[in-house]
């Protein structure tokens, strides 16, 4: 088994926007890069997105950038500085500032007044802040730290156990999606997705700008739990939220519902991403915890496509050695934990029956009974995604013209994106071959598997075994 098949995303922060620090953790091997609109501003994602874009020129390889809309969420607004609690301590959540001798939080959402009663726990910063209410005024909320608690503006809020209502997108979103459709974000990640035609409504969105970015469901809500199949159906990709999920959720169920999400995806051939946590003992420590680093080998035994650092990249103190320690880890668990459980992994999306994932199956199937390396040409994705759901033994090296198909395809499963300029199947399949075998990619005596799309009236799949000094046989 070689390495690196399940793919690195580092989300960006304040401690990382530096362009030469985004540039060493790209070359570290983070195939992807975060920046969430819910905090910042357009100068900043900005910022952040050049830096991503002169990382991968630099590197020679695609980049994904990733843009996260606040979504259906509540939030705190705006208050003078932050309200500092300890554990005891009371205050108000109100939908405006109040003269009271209690601190205030604002909160301008009419559902949280509607539905908080006595005895419910508000939930802020994925939980970080637990206060319990203890009295209703009518629209204002009287509730007691349950810890010593900082409450800062732009924070989530929720109230355990029960759902907010929100608009699917508030004018920030708006203007955020607008600015991502125009500079060419490669995914749109939408947070607290509660059914699929919120997924539709964002790509209905994206198209009437101008942008062809994939859409990925933040699966972080119990509507989104109950909707799940449907979500799954119409997504380019789904992440599993655990922070949220976390708050909404017991804790023992948090692992149990990773699994089901994950295999659910697997089965429908959605690629999928996990989050939050993995490293959160990086934030301020030097190194992982045990317990993440098996929790990091549980993903990648699951399958996932993709492992995300959120907090421990965008506000920890050593983002560059968060993205290391991700890697080496994966890494290791994929040579070592991974190949004794991919055929069970693979099965799972190995009975689909459309025609394309019919041929997909065929080519995987051929790579696989003769030991050899996969090598794609696709223009548009949708075969080179097929394979990856496929969950090839060997990394997948795959031709594009496109650069926006070559960043995204870069976050799927094994996938090796590699940008040629031929427009069309045979000589692009020709290009990436030669591309291959001039940087070293398949060595003397490999077998490859060369293939395309599936195209009318006829498909040809080539079989070669590299000879002498890089010439295929």
């Amino acid at each position: 088994m070689g390495g690196h098949f399940v793919k690195v995303v580092a989300s960006l922060g304040p401690s990382s926007t530096d362009e030469h620090l985004v540039l060493q953790m790209a070359a570290a091997g983070a195939d992807g890069f975060r920046t969430n609109f819910a905090h910042g501003d357009p100068e900043v994602w900005l910022r952040r997105l050049r830096a991503v874009r002169m990382a991968e020129e630099r590197l020679g390889r695609p980049l994904a950038m990733i843009g996260d809309l606040q979504g259906p969420s509540v939030r705190v607004g705006n208050i003078p500085s932050p309200v500092r609690l300890r554990a005891g301590e009371r205050a108000l959540i109100a939908p405006a500032q109040l003269s009271s001798s209690l601190p205030t939080i604002v909160v301008q959402n009419a559902s949280l007044y509607e539905v908080a009663e006595a005895g419910d726990e508000v939930l802020i910063d994925d939980g970080r802040v637990r206060l319990q209410v203890v009295d209703v005024r009518g629209s204002a909320l009287e509730c007691v730290a349950l810890a010593d608690a900082v409450v800062e503006q732009g924070k989530n809020v929720s109230v355990r156990g029960k759902e907010l209502e929100a608009p699917l997108l508030s004018e920030r979103d708006i203007q955020a999606l607008k600015l991502a459709a125009a500079e060419g974000f490669d995914f749109i990640g939408l947070s607290h997705v509660r059914d699929a035609s919120d997924v539709e409504e964002v790509r209905r969105l994206l198209r009437s700008y101008g942008s062809d970015a994939w859409v990925i469901s933040k699966v972080e809500t119990l509507s989104a739990l109950r909707n799940l199949d449907g979500i799954i159906e119409v997504s380019d990709v789904v992440l599993v939220a655990r922070g949220d999920l976390g708050i909404r959720l017991s804790l023992e169920e948090v692992p149990y519902y990773q699994q089901l999400i994950v295999e659910k995806c697997l089965r429908a051939g959605r690629p999928v991403i996990v989050a939050t946590e993995f490293l959160a003992s990086m934030v301020e420590g030097p190194a992982p915890t045990r317990a993440e680093a098996v929790d990091v080998s549980v993903a990648v035994q699951q399958g996932v496509d993709a492992i995300m650092l959120t907090n421990e990249t965008s506000v920890g103190r050593r983002p560059l050695e968060a993205v290391r320690w991700l890697v080496r880890l994966i890494r290791f668990a994929e040579e070592r934990m991974l190949p004794e459980r991919l055929e069970r992994i693979a099965e799972a999306r190995r009975r689909a029956a459309s025609d394309e994932d019919c041929f997909a199956r065929g080519v995987v199937e051929l790579a696989e009974s003769l030991g050899a390396k996969l090598v794609l040409y696709s223009r548009m994705g949708r075969m080179a995604s097929k394979v990856a759901a496929l969950r090839h033994s060997r990394p997948v090296h795959v031709g594009t013209p496109d650069p926006r198909v070559a960043r995204r395809l870069s976050l799927l499963w094994g996938l090796k994106p590699l940008l040629v300029s031929s427009q069309e199947y045979e000589e692009g399949l020709r290009e990436t071959l030669s591309r291959i075998l001039s940087e070293g990619l398949a060595g003397e005596g490999e077998t490859l598997v060369l293939a395309y799309g599936l195209r009318e009236p006829e498909q040809r799949i080539v079989v070669k075994r590299v000879v002498g000094s890089g010439a295929p046989g």
